[in-house]
C-alpha cells in the first residue's frame, strides 16, 4: 500500500511540474499590445514590429461608432500589458473596460492633436489627415517605449520610418490637393472634416459626425441644388455603410460615386488583398484628386 501510494505522489507531482511548465511557456515573452480600432492598430504595429504583439479589439469589417466588447473580449484585454485608445467619443466603451480589468495600462494617443469641435461634440476622426496621424504615431510610440525601455532604440527606429512614410502621404496630399479645380466636395457624413481643413477643402455632409443619423428631405434637396448650381461631377460613399441617400442624390443629379474610406476597420476584400493604412489614404487621396478636378 505505502508502494502505491509513494508512486501515485510521484506522478501527481510529475504532473504538477508538467502543468506549471506548461503554464509558463505559454506565457507571451514579448508585450502585449491592445489597441482599440483598425487605425490605430496599424500605426501600432508598424511601430512595435517584431518585438510587441499587437491586437486590433474591434473585429475586422465592424463599424466601431457605438460598438461594445463581449465579455470575452473584455476577459482576453486583462491579459495586456498596453492598450492604446483615441478617445474623443471615438471609442467611449473603452472607460468600462478600463474599470472592469487590472491588468494593463491605458493611453490616450490623441493627446495634442488641435481637435475640431461641432457644437459640444468633438470631431475623433483625426486619423483621416496624415498631419494628425504624426501626432498619433509620436504618442504611440512614447507608450510603447515608457512600457518597454529595453527596446527603445528599435520602437523608436521603427517610428522614424514610419514619420517619414507618414510625411510623404501628407506631402501627396499637400501636392495634389493644392490646385484643384474644385474644392468643395460631398459626403454622407462629416468624417473629413481634419482632410478639409489641413488641406485647404470644404467638406459638405449630408448628415453630421453619426454615420446613424438620417438624411432630412430638406438636406438632401440642398445638397442636390449644390451639386447641380456647381456642376459637381462625383460624390462620396463609404466602405462600411451604404447609405440610399447617396444612390438617390446620384440618380437625381448624374453625378458618380467614388469611394472615400473612413478606415475604421477593413473589409475582408481590403484585408485579401493586403491594403493597410498607409494604402487606403493613398488611394482616397487619388479619388479625392480626380474628383475634385
Amino acid at each position: 500500500m505505502k508502494k502505491l501510494l509513494s508512486i501515485f505522489l510521484a506522478i501527481s507531482i510529475l504532473f504538477s511540474l508538467t502543468s506549471c511548465n506548461t503554464k509558463i511557456s505559454k506565457r507571451p515573452d514579448k508585450m502585449v499590445v491592445y489597441a482599440s480600432f483598425y487605425p490605430l492598430y496599424d500605426l501600432t504595429k508598424k511601430i512595435a514590429g517584431n518585438n510587441a504583439i499587437v491586437q486590433n479589439i474591434i473585429p475586422p469589417g465592424v463599424e466601431p461608432h457605438d460598438w461594445e466588447p463581449t465579455t470575452k473580449q473584455v476577459a482576453d484585454i486583462e491579459g495586456a500589458s498596453l492598450v492604446i485608445y483615441l478617445g474623443l467619443g471615438m471609442d467611449s466603451w473603452i472607460n468600462k473596460v478600463e474599470t472592469s480589468v487590472s491588468g494593463p495600462k491605458f493611453v490616450n494617443v490623441s493627446t495634442g492633436i488641435d481637435t475640431i469641435k461641432v457644437g459640444n461634440a468633438v470631431n475623433p476622426h483625426v486619423w483621416l489627415s496624415p498631419k494628425e496621424s504624426l501626432i498619433l504615431a509620436k504618442n504611440i510610440k512614447n507608450a510603447l517605449t515608457e512600457n518597454d525601455k529595453k527596446n527603445k532604440k528599435y520602437y523608436e527606429s521603427n517610428y522614424e520610418n514610419l514619420v517619414k512614410a507618414l510625411k510623404q502621404l501628407d506631402n501627396e496630399y499637400t501636392t495634389k490637393l493644392k490646385n484643384t479645380k474644385t474644392k468643395t466636395f460631398i459626403v454622407y457624413h462629416s468624417a473629413f472634416d481634419y482632410i478639409a481643413r489641413d488641406y485647404g477643402l470644404n467638406q459638405v455632409s449630408i448628415v453630421g459626425m453619426s454615420e446613424e443619423a438620417e438624411a432630412s428631405p430638406a438636406k438632401i434637396a440642398e445638397v442636390i441644388k449644390l451639386i447641380k448650381d456647381k456642376n459637381i461631377k462625383y460624390i462620396f460613399t463609404e466602405p462600411l455603410t451604404s447609405p440610399k441617400p447617396i444612390q438617390s442624390i446620384a440618380s437625381e443629379t448624374g453625378a458618380k460615386v467614388l469611394p472615400l474610406n473612413t478606415i475604421e476597420g477593413l473589409t475582408k476584400d481590403e484585408m485579401d488583398k493586403g491594403y493597410d493604412y498607409i494604402t487606403l489614404m493613398k488611394q482616397n487621396v487619388d479619388n479625392l484628386q480626380n474628383a475634385l478636378n
